[in-house]
């Protein structure tokens, strides 16, 4: 009865360790699906900005252009420039922003699989534990000194 007690103690361990490794693997997929998902939702505002962007600039061409301000010198030019670079920073931005999340969530999944490698090996542990304590509890693997009684000097 007492290595039924052992087997199913070292069992329950084994199951608690294999769910835990389950479930921080699962976690490490949705972190890495996550970062996925980040980044191609960054690159499809950046492609929106642009096109907007790209819209407002000639729009802002085509009412010079009907005025009859000459758009390729002067003021125009200054202030059509200035909208490029200033539309270029942001597209920047907004994938950089991107980028940043998706390596957070990539930076999580390694945590999480490097979790992974520290609960196999605390639980390797935990079951030697318990089986040197199983054991060390069963006859014969006590030692001397453990089993001698001061008072009356016996075992």
């Amino acid at each position: 009865m007492a290595y039924v007690a052992g087997a199913m103690a070292i069992l329950g361990t084994v199951m608690g360790i294999g769910s835990q490794l389950a479930s921080s693997k699962a976690n490490a997929q949705a972190s890495e699906e996550e970062a996925r998902n980040f980044e191609q939702v960054s690159a499809f505002q950046e492609r929106q900005f642009r096109r907007g962007a790209g819209l407002e600039a000639a729009k802002g061409r085509a009412i010079a252009a009907a005025s009859g301000i000459r758009a390729d010198t002067g003021s125009p030019l200054l202030q059509e420039l200035d909208f490029a670079k200033q539309t270029e920073l942001q597209a920047q931005d907004i994938r950089r922003t991107g980028g940043l999340m998706a390596s957070g969530k990539r930076y999580e999944a390694k945590l999480l699989n490097r979790s992974n490698l520290f609960t196999g090996i605390s639980g390797a542990a935990q079951g030697t534990s318990i089986l040197s304590s199983f054991f060390a509890t069963r006859g014969g693997y006590q030692s001397r000194y453990q089993q001698y009684d001061p008072v009356w000097g016996k075992d």
